[in-house]
């Protein structure tokens, strides 16, 4: 397994990534105080990223999140794939990119992860060629994909980093404050499979559009939050282009995490179910980390009312987050 360490001489940020699921394993960032801290849960050991895990802190393709049924159709033709979550698939099925050693090399201030999914890998059509960079500027760790095919194929790629703000030995998120840049988001069915609609988020839960404490609404009664214990739904993030998803705030460190996107929408996951070892004997617990994962639409090729999820041959893929990093006195 190869390993990669990032620093930066200005802000003192460090960020560790290894080459198996082009995963980030460590990433060390000042509080108000100038402390540094290990701000995203993870496995205990490097090498228990080999072993099953809930995709943490992983790269995932070669569609994230759910595929209902396991199954698409794509230009008259019914493709079946891995049905790892037994009836439907998730992140790739069984070979998915997360579970993968990628090709890696240091490339400036960062580095490059390369990884070529067969024809046929998880049930998907085409070969598909992905490069992935990560760069460290400041206290900026960028995100950039390309990725390009032989087949038609659909395409949705993300990273799956697990925050906690305070730190890894912090208690739950429910102090957090977070704000999404979004008017809609994407209801789900107690098996978290999209049921077709963009909801508004007017009058509910999910009007995140303005700063709150994450712990207030993870409390509340509306059908979407009781059915699975929290948030694990997809936003619609207003406008194109490179622009602002997501901020939240720890109050008691003052960390504070920006995330921007050119993607249409991100997964707000508050880690509802988390039971796992973790980092320096650490068991994790629900609602002990949170997850922000840019990507396409969930299940698009089987949603006509998403936007199209589907690579071409002779086009190119290509998406890109910033995870900013910061502090403040709020």
């Amino acid at each position: 397994m190869l390993s990669h360490h990032l620093k930066d001489p200005h802000s003192g940020m460090e960020v560790d990534l290894i080459d198996h699921g082009a995963t980030v394993t460590r990433i060390l960032t000042p509080d108000r105080h100038g402390s540094l801290a290990d701000v995203l849960l993870g496995c205990p050991t490097p090498e228990d990223y080999l072993r099953p895990h809930p995709h943490f802190n992983c790269l995932v393709g070669r569609y994230a999140n759910r595929m209902s049924q396991a199954r698409f159709r794509l230009d008259g033709v019914a493709y079946e794939l891995d049905a790892n979550i037994p009836p439907h698939h998730l992140h790739g099925g069984k070979h998915g990119f997360g579970l993968r050693t990628w090709s890696s090399e240091l490339i400036d201030q960062g580095v490059r992860f390369k990884l070529i999914s067969p024809d046929g890998e998880g049930g998907y059509p085409g070969e598909l060629t992905v490069i992935a960079e990560y760069n460290l500027r400041g206290t900026t760790l960028s995100l950039r994909y390309s990725a390009r095919t032989t087949q038609p194929t659909p395409v949705s790629l993300s990273s799956h980093h697990y925050y906690n703000l305070s730190g890894i030995h912090g208690s739950a998120i429910d102090d957090h404050r977070i704000t999404i840049n979004a008017s809609a988001f994407l209801p789900v069915s107690a098996e978290l499979t999209q049921l077709g609609r963009i909801e508004s988020v007017t009058n509910t839960p999910f009007d995140l559009q303005n700063p709150v404490r994450i712990g207030d609404r993870l409390r509340s009664t509306h059908e979407q939050i009781q059915l699975i214990g929290g948030y694990d739904h997809t936003f619609v993030i207003t406008g194109r282009g490179l622009r602002q998803a997501a901020h939240v705030v720890d109050p008691h460190s003052g960390r504070s995490l920006t995330v921007r996107t050119d993607q249409p929408g991100m997964q707000l996951y508050t880690t509802n179910t988390l039971r796992a070892p973790g980092k320096e004997g650490i068991v994790y617990q629900p609602h002990q980390g949170l997850c922000l994962e840019t990507q396409q639409f969930p299940d698009a090729p089987n949603q006509t009312s998403y936007p199209d999820p589907i690579l071409r041959p002779g086009e190119i893929y290509t998406a890109t987050t910033e995870f900013i990093f910061g502090c403040t006195n709020e």
